[in-house]
């Protein structure tokens, strides 16, 4: 059965989600929740966005000292427009 969570309960479900797979009650409820809560969708783009960063940082592909190019700053924050 499909069940309402709070906003409390989704954001915990995304982070696990950044983990791994959900089972499919979770996934439902979770999605369910999105459709309806424009706070906890902007937080799972970004809870996306942050975990492909820190993906990158651990296989070694991002450096302290490195910097970005403008190009890719500029695409960073035509994602962070479109995730806000």
């Amino acid at each position: 059965m499909l069940r309402l969570i709070t906003c409390q309960h989704a954001t915990l479900l995304l982070e696990k989600r950044a983990d791994g797979a959900l089972p499919q009650t979770q996934r439902a409820s979770l999605w369910l929740h999105l459709r309806y809560c424009p706070y906890c969708n902007r937080y799972a783009k970004q809870t996306v966005l942050i975990a492909e960063w820190a993906r990158a940082a651990a296989a070694g592909r991002a450096h302290s000292a490195a910097t970005l190019s403008e190009a890719a700053k500029e695409r960073m924050r035509q994602r962070l427009r479109a995730a806000g």
